[in-house]
């Protein structure tokens, strides 16, 4: 269970590869409020979804209904059906407080009915469950903890409350969170060494250390399915 990177995601990607590829137990710790997350999923999909699939009446309450799967509400629907658990982290001292006390047996999500004849399934192996954490840096980025010394820190927690329990670690970042373009960009941002460290319009005083370098003691670092061009996206 090597903890991994992997890169950038839009919302509306990361939900697609959890309802697809994850199962239950498998837990997502989106660093960022409910209203939040739900806003950016709705402004992602405003440009995806072509005009005249839109419906341009607003309902009763003022807002424009597109009909993609992903935008029905609870927004979430889809993956509660999977047995996955979601959990809303608005600040690095949420993050940590819910690291130091993570338990699968905590979680209110029940297993579904399949799972239990499936895992006695003679010979039968399953993958292990994840434990996700989407928009990591973005949450620290603008806190007194954006530095080697408070990545590090809250690293250390994700991971061990990760393998506490059996779960293999997963950090994955939204798509040009910071006004980085790509995932390179985003491992080779700066940070102070200590925390509370002063900014300057071009930078940070005193010594600083790229993200990848924070992170290498811990993490390799994967492209994640959807920046994956496969033959037929390059034969179209």
């Amino acid at each position: 269970m090597t903890p991994t990177v992997i890169s950038p995601a839009s919302p509306v990607e990361l939900l697609h590869y959890m309802i697809t590829y994850q199962r239950y137990p498998t837990t997502l710790l989106i660093c960022s409020s409910d209203d939040e997350f739900r806003a950016a999923i709705a402004e992602e999909l405003k440009g995806q979804i072509p005009e005249e699939q839109l419906q341009q009446e607003p309902d009763e309450f003022g807002e424009v209904i597109i009909d993609h799967p992903l935008a029905a509400l609870p927004i979430f629907r889809r993956v509660v059906a999977r047995h996955l658990r979601v959990l809303f982290v608005p600040s690095v001292i949420h993050l940590r407080a819910i690291l130091s006390v993570f338990s699968q047996a905590d979680s209110p999500i029940p297993p579904p009915p399949e799972e239990d004849s499936e895992n006695t399934k003679q010979g039968a192996r399953p993958r292990p469950p994840s434990l996700f954490a989407y928009g990591f840096l973005e949450l620290h980025r603008d806190s007194s903890e954006w530095s080697a010394q408070g990545l590090s820190s809250s690293a250390s927690m994700f991971v061990a409350a990760a393998r506490r329990s059996g779960f293999n670690p997963v950090m994955v970042e939204p798509k040009a969170a910071g006004g980085l373009a790509n995932f390179e960009h985003v491992l080779r941002e700066h940070a102070p060494i200590l925390s509370g460290g002063a900014r300057r319009d071009e930078g940070w005083q005193g010594r600083t250390v790229e993200v990848r370098r924070v992170f290498d003691r811990w993490f390799r670092f994967q492209t994640g399915q959807w920046d994956i061009k496969w033959p037929e996206d390059n034969a179209s």
